[in-house]
């Protein structure tokens, strides 16, 4: 007689039959256009063109999802680029940024430039991308590295 023990505890079939569930939804979806813009650089390139850029750095409209892309030599200039930005919605479309997303980019964290979001009244998100997904949009649009 052939008995099946039903006790059997197999890691790896459970594994295998285990299912990624999404990320749920973020309750901060912006409502408007320029609410939440999401920030990330991208660098080193592996071949440097003519014009010595090395850096680009995106800026993801979490309404409407446009972009913009600036391209860089230095990681430093994420601030000055930022501030270009800032000036362009502002003269462009009336409107100013309320929310920036990044990452653990520690271009995003030096003292002048939480001062000055903090003096432009912009909120400063700073994201974890292992256990947000947030930025996944950010990555997406950036070249293989």
């Amino acid at each position: 007689m052939f008995f099946l023990n039903l006790s059997f505890d197999c890691t790896s079939c459970k594994l295998g039959k285990s299912k990624v569930l999404p990320f749920p939804h973020s309750a901060s979806r912006a409502s408007q256009c320029f609410d939440i813009i999401h920030s990330d650089v991208w660098g080193i390139a592996p071949i440097v063109p003519h014009a010595h850029y090395k850096y680009f750095v995106t800026f993801i409209n979490d309404f409407s999802h446009f972009t913009w892309v600036y391209f860089l030599r230095a990681k430093a200039e994420v601030f000055s680029v930022f501030n270009r930005l800032l000036a362009l919605i502002k003269t462009q479309f009336s409107a100013s940024i309320k929310v920036l997303r990044y990452d653990s980019g520690g271009e995003y964290m030096s003292n002048e430039f939480q001062d000055f979001l903090q003096s432009k009244g912009i909120i400063s998100q700073h994201l974890v991308l292992r256990h947000h997904n947030k930025m996944v949009l950010l990555r997406e649009k950036s070249p293989p590295s």
